[in-house]
């Protein structure tokens, strides 16, 4: 690609139309077509997830894409695309690729996961040339969340995961001086009960924090090692914590029957819309914390500039 790339000949549009034009759309350079290369990608990457994963992973795959962004929010005003020609046309080829074999996904697919990074490493060579790809490091680990998530998904065992989703439901029923009763993967009130199932053992909504907090280290830089570490522990509990609320409602609704509503919110909140409630509760309650965080480590240093301009000499009165 020429980063010379001539604007648009509105020679022969309406004048209305071209001050419209020229307003509003931005000229045809080569950072501005690979910008909308950049977005049509990542939009139908989010679609395609959408259509053949749940609400849970399009939340997910939105999370990575714009983490991506932001880890290269000041890179993109200075980026002017100029590829290695065969370059380019390997990454095009790889885009194409990729375009053509998520159309075919229509149920969980595991290729789904690594067909994203693979897209944006395309979308990094159309940018530079190989050896200068390191530019955008931050953005291309935000993309290996996706495979991450996959890994993580078939690793951790289900069965014990909802056996203490199951036990910490219970303990915030019994918080709430409720009597409680935990049968396995069962938790039980008088009058009914929910059965935790892999569905519903919140590890999606651990991987949704987790992925937060990877975002957050990348973007929003943490200088102590200690402060990183404990971070890195707190993700997936908040995850869990989130969880289990979600499940001693849902207890608590089922216990009461369908009467008064209660057959309507237990549904609502059940499937993947109410539970994306609790999974911004998650996220806000990690934000919160982490912005914490990053106000101690600030914190000293704010104080050492005020101190040094308090002590800095007042020039038109000449005193300290």
């Amino acid at each position: 690609m020429s980063t010379n790339l001539t604007k648009m000949d509105l020679s022969s549009i309406p004048i209305k139309l071209k001050s419209f034009c020229l307003r509003y759309v931005p000229p045809l350079t080569a950072r501005n077509l690979w910008l909308f290369i950049a977005s049509a990608v990542a939009i139908q990457n989010i679609v395609v997830f959408y259509t053949s994963q749940n609400e849970s992973m399009a939340v997910f795959s939105v999370l990575i894409w714009g983490g991506a962004v932001i880890c290269m929010e000041d890179l993109i005003e200075k980026v002017h695309p100029q590829p290695n020609p065969a370059i380019a046309i390997l990454a095009s080829i790889i885009l194409l690729f990729v375009l053509l074999r998520t159309s075919l996904i229509l149920h969980a697919d595991g290729v789904l996961f690594l067909l994203a990074p693979l897209a944006a490493v395309a979308l990094v060579l159309l940018i530079e040339k190989p050896h200068s790809i390191f530019k955008f490091r931050d953005s291309l680990l935000c993309m290996l969340l996706f495979p991450a998530n996959a890994l993580l998904n078939r690793v951790i065992p289900e069965y014990p995961m909802s056996l203490l989703t199951a036990r910490l439901s219970a303990f915030w029923l019994s918080i709430l001086g409720l009597d409680p009763l935990v049968n396995g993967r069962e938790v039980l009130l008088e009058g009914g009960g929910v059965t935790v199932l892999g569905a519903c053992n919140g590890l999606d909504m651990i991987s949704q924090v987790m992925c937060i907090s990877f975002i957050f280290l990348l973007a929003f830089r943490l200088r102590s090692l200690t402060s990183r570490i404990l971070i890195t522990l707190l993700a997936p509990l908040v995850g869990l914590f989130s969880n289990t609320l979600r499940i001693a409602l849902l207890t608590i609704f089922s216990a009461n029957g369908s009467g008064k509503g209660y057959g309507f919110w237990f549904d609502f909140f059940h499937k993947d819309t109410g539970s994306l409630i609790f999974s911004g509760l998650a996220v806000f309650i990690f934000g919160t914390i982490y912005m914490r965080f990053l106000e101690h480590e600030l914190g000293p240093e704010s104080l050492i500039v005020e101190s040094n301009q308090d002590s800095t000499p007042n020039q038109e009165t000449g005193s300290l």
